[in-house]
């Protein structure tokens, strides 16, 4: 019988302890070498409604606060080194941003499910310039819904998801979804 108790009541203080560790109102994940916690809101994103925040380790250190960006128009893209379609999109985002700079344009660029220098070679082979954060929990993919990529979502001025595309085609393609946030 007490050995019957002493388990119950350890099993429960583990119970206890697992739930107080996944307590979703403190920060996710750990700190990068730069000190950059993790936040995340949670979402889901979704379109004509506010895009979920985030603060994430920038691949080459630093932290990308979405925040920050309020008030310019914000093109986030998920995407990885091993993403074939995402070859042809980062010319693409490469050439509108620097099509755009009179616009306050913000290219965001999220590492998904990637090893960080292959996504670092990938950055350099084709010449981004934007920010690059790693989403080494997958918490900024959760909150807006990503599952597979490429993925693109087009936020206003004052913070709303105005388009969500998969696989961006063309420059017109994109120009087209550009003019809906410029």
């Amino acid at each position: 019988m007490v050995v019957g108790f002493l388990t119950l009541a350890l099993v429960g203080a583990a119970t206890v302890l697992i739930v107080r560790s996944d307590d979703s109102s403190t920060p996710r994940g750990a700190r990068d070498a730069a000190g950059c916690s993790v936040r995340v809101a949670v979402g889901p994103a979704t379109v004509d409604e506010a895009a979920p925040t985030f603060r994430l380790p920038g691949i080459d250190g630093g932290c990308i606060d979405l925040t920050r960006f309020r008030g310019r128009p914000v093109v986030i893209n998920f995407w990885a080194s091993w993403c074939n379609p995402c070859r042809r999109e980062f010319p693409l985002l490469r050439d509108a941003l620097d099509r755009h700079a009179s616009d306050d344009l913000v290219v965001i660029g999220i590492v998904y499910r990637d090893i960080a220098g292959d996504a670092r070679g990938f950055a350099d082979e084709f010449g981004a310039t934007w920010s690059l954060a790693l989403d080494d929990g997958s918490d900024a993919a959760g909150a807006y819904g990503v599952r597979a990529i490429p993925q693109t979502f087009f936020v206003d001025r004052e913070g709303t998801i105005v388009r969500r595309v998969f696989g961006l085609t063309s420059s017109k393609d994109l120009e087209r979804h550009l003019d809906a946030i410029l």
